[in-house]
């Protein structure tokens, strides 16, 4: 084979970030998997190099220049094609984009229901379609001409509005909700968040004003008061705000433009502005500076804990107005449709031909065909849960990815490279067969495919498999290995030969008992069917089930919130008993670390803090003045202000993401010269964010304050993630350990209920066996672990299994099995158990 073998795509001497002059080589046409540790250097392989250098190159032989795109540090790169590439990371879907929408499943459904659709005549109440009007639009007097065309009723003759594919649109004026202007849900204040009845005005009983704006609004609201004759006087101010009288606490909510209000001097002009007695309202402020977005993004972030979405009580949550829901198909209008899932929506297509009348068919047949395909497309990614009103920026980055993975598949592209990064995450055992079906389809239609992938089965389906390692970090970024799934089993390096060869005995050999249980009474939201579920504590439990059976429901919406309000008797439930045995709780999930973007590993878990109080300390010894605040990126003082901080400017490209060049300024160190020259063994504060955690750990090995936090995130398997490296590149699985990694560094004194949602994304088996070792380091301390988890390592490692289903939607919500793995793997009842 040579170097640009048409056969191969081949990348030459690949040094970007950890890489160690790699050359690796990919077979065209074939389904091929790149494994290896975390942070071993697979998405620097494909995407910072093979992506990011397909796109360059596609940008520069488009004519347009590609200057501002860094080309990435390797030799050559044979055998490209055009590239797509489908990662878990959430591009900031519009609220209105559906999992509907985005599949264009919905756009089929308009059409349908436009081209066969049943509604009555307003004027003889005869039921007709758009099949049976006459196409010659009727005359209509100068009195009746509108903007819309009219046809005539096939019944009485009369004008009848016509009904387009815009009426039954969500984003179009004409078939919008107005109360809600298509979104489907509504923005309402948490009143018990924004006021504190026992604390005064003065006192910060206001929570939405900041510490130190009184001075603001003290002098309105008694020029209010005082114009409309209320008995609110600066005195007052010191009273607890549930002493003031009920219509002053409305006036300091609502404003002086408040109807309740406005009628104490219906007579007098309202104020126009501020000195005669103007004043908006702490409500109404809060809504009006949330829906203008002009603040900052902590500001932004912090209005959002005093509000609440919930669905429109015009539309009930359908986004339509009463127009779309008179015109039927099969006696159904669109949006009972939306919300049905993907199982029930193909049960409803399939079963349309046959009771539609004749006339219908030939005008249906060729748009049910479409939107069977595109469904069963989804359902095969394992989305058969999921309803096509469902917000796509609600979806989890496996969802999202396997959305794009599916339209992929619906395109018919051939000759392409795809490159998928983990598209069975969060996926049922149960599930992955049928999405690997469809990733191997995707390659049999004449694509490159090539899967960044952890998974034990899916990597034995691969033809070729490339393997990064050996470590993490600067441990690894070699090839260990490329071939053959049976040439990798008998490799002597590789640990994910390691994983291949024991994945068949993987489970612990013994169970913990245990005294002392929570217990969920009638637990009925979403699809769960009034179950009782008891949950041991002080072991591990893991909640497991296919996708959208309702585990996330279970613990996420039945018992947190009721757990979160331990120590509060008068918010006690009946419908949970043992919480008496908790006496704290922490939950660690995948969502977004902390309120700002430019968080990241050492600014989350407070080491960061310890750093910069280190190198104060260090500039007071060379004799400079500098604050602890003078070595942060995120405040001004020391940080480079022509990139803020971040070490990189936005540049905008022309049919591509935007890209990061480094800042001119400061040439990507982040700071000013002075802030720099203070250094600990040679190092900068900007060297310090450069460096991996296991570098920084050795480097403040002599400090225990810093070395015990870095420890932490270490042992959880995240040192390969370098210092400053953005919260916002992190996978959902990183971020969460991030997470658990800040907790681990608070000493508790045991009787903790530590809740992880789906913990092992993203991680290779050896990753996961490092988790397994803190998860039971708090077990032993006295602490209960409760998993919602898929991946079968964990679960057969844990004490207890409670499994739901025994389909997802409104098929799951049961309880099918509970037991030890043990019991579950020769139960007729569970599904995980035939996988562990």
């Amino acid at each position: 084979m040579t170097a640009s073998s048409p056969e191969w795509i081949v990348i030459q001497g690949a040094r970007e970030h950890n890489l160690k002059d790699v050359t690796v080589r990919f077979p065209r046409n074939q389904l091929s998997v790149v494994t290896g540790v975390s942070g071993s250097g697979k998405s620097t392989l494909l995407f910072n190099i093979l992506v990011q250098e397909g796109e360059r190159k596609f940008v520069s032989a488009s004519g347009h220049a590609a200057d501002n795109v860094q080309r990435p540090d390797y030799d050559d790169i044979y055998g490209l094609s055009p590239i797509v590439s489908v990662s878990q990371h959430h591009h900031n879907f519009s609220r209105r984009s559906t999992v509907g929408t985005y599949s264009e499943i919905y756009t089929y459904l308009r059409l349908l229901y436009t081209a066969i659709g049943e509604r009555a005549c307003p004027h003889c109440q005869v039921v007709f379609s758009y099949a049976d009007i006459r196409t010659t639009p009727v005359r209509l007097s100068e009195e009746e001409h509108s903007h819309q065309k009219h046809y005539a009723c096939p019944s009485c003759g009369q004008p009848v509005e016509n009904i387009t594919m815009a009426h039954f649109s969500f984003n179009s004026q004409l078939g919008a909700c107005p109360g809600c202007t298509g979104l489907g849900e509504q923005i309402e204040p948490i009143l018990d968040a924004i006021v504190r009845p026992d604390l005064s005005i003065q006192d910060g009983g206001i929570q939405v004003w900041k510490k130190g704006f009184l001075w603001h609004f003290a002098p309105l609201l008694l020029r209010a008061a005082k114009y409309y004759h209320l008995p609110l006087h600066e005195e007052d101010l010191q009273r607890p705000i549930g002493e003031l009288p009920d219509i002053v606490r409305h006036m300091l909510l609502y404003g002086t433009d408040d109807p309740r209000i406005r009628e104490l001097r219906p007579d007098a002009p309202a104020p126009s502005n501020m000195k005669q007695g103007k004043y908006e309202g702490a409500v109404n402020s809060l809504l009006r500076r949330y829906y203008e977005g002009d603040d900052d993004e902590e500001s932004l972030l912090e209005f959002a804990r005093f509000l609440r979405t919930v669905p429109c009580e015009s539309c009930h949550g359908s986004r339509l107005n009463a127009t779309s829901s008179y015109v039927l198909v099969n006696g159904t209008p669109i949006h009972h449709l939306m919300s049905m899932s993907l199982t029930q929506l193909l049960n409803w297509l399939e079963g349309l031909p046959s009771a539609l009348p004749d006339r219908y068919v030939e005008a249906a047949q060729p748009i049910c065909r479409e939107l069977r395909e595109r469904t069963r497309s989804l359902m095969n990614a394992g989305l058969n849960y999921l309803s096509l009103d469902r917000s796509f920026s609600s979806l989890s980055g496996g969802e999202a990815q396997r959305m794009r993975l599916a339209s992929l598949l619906n395109s018919n592209l051939s000759g392409m490279i795809c490159v998928l990064d983990e598209p069975t995450t969060g996926l049922h055992p149960q599930d992955t067969d049928k999405l690997m079906r469809s990733v191997r389809k995707l390659a049999s239609l004449g694509n490159t495919v090539i899967v960044i992938e952890h998974d034990i089965d899916v990597i034995r389906q691969a033809e070729y498999v490339v393997d990064i390692g050996p470590g993490a970090g600067e441990l690894g970024g070699e090839l260990v290995f490329q071939g053959t799934v049976n040439e990798l089993l008998y490799h002597p390096e590789s640990m994910t030969a390691q994983s291949l060869r024991d994945s068949l005995n993987r489970h612990r050999s013994t169970t913990r008992s245990w005294n002392r249980t929570l217990t969920i009474r009638d637990a009925h939201a979403n699809n769960l069917k009034h179950i009782t579920v008891v949950i041991p504590l002080g072991i591990i439990t893991a909640i497991a089930g296919v996708s959208g059976s309702g585990k996330s429901t279970l613990v996420m919406e039945e018992l947190l919130p009721q757990l979160q309000s331990i120590g509060s008797a008068s918010n006690a439930s009946s419908r949970i008993g043992g919480t008496e045995h908790i006496q704290h709780l922490v939950v660690v999930d995948q969502q977004a670390m902390g309120k700002m973007s430019r968080s990241n590993a050492a600014t989350y878990t407070k080491v960061f803090d310890d750093i910069r109080e280190w190198f104060k300390e260090l500039a007071s010894r060379q004799g400079l003045r500098l604050k602890a605040s003078d070595f942060s990126f995120n405040v001004a003082g020391g940080r480079c202000e022509s990139c803020k901080g971040t070490g990189s400017l936005k540049v905008q490209m022309h049919f591509m993401a935007d890209r990061l060049i480094p800042c001119p300024t400061c040439h990507g160190k982040r700071y000013r010269e002075k802030i720099l020259s203070v250094q600990w063994h040679g190092h900068s504060i900007a060297d310090v964010l450069g460096m991996s955690i296991e570098q920084a750990r050795e480097l403040f090995r002599d400090i225990p304050k810093i070395a015990a936090k870095l420890d932490c995130l270490c042992e959880i398997g995240l040192g390969y993630l370098r210092m400053g490296q953005p919260s916002s590149t992190f996978s959902g699985g990183e971020a969460q350990r991030v997470k658990l990694a800040a907790e681990l560094s608070n000493a508790r004194s045991g009787h903790t209920l530590y809740i992880l949602d789906e913990p092992s994304v993203g991680l290779h088996d050896q990753d996961t066996s490092k988790l397994l070792a803190v998860l039971n380091r708090l077990v032993d301390r006295g602490d209960s672990v409760l998993l919602i988890e898929h991946n079968t390592q964990l679960i057969a490692n844990s004490d207890w299994v409670i499994e739901l289903g025994p389909g997802g939607g409104q098929e799951g919500g049961t309880v099918i099995a509970t037991g030890t793995p043990d019991l579950l793997k020769s139960s007729n009842d569970s599904i995980i158990g035939a996988y562990l």
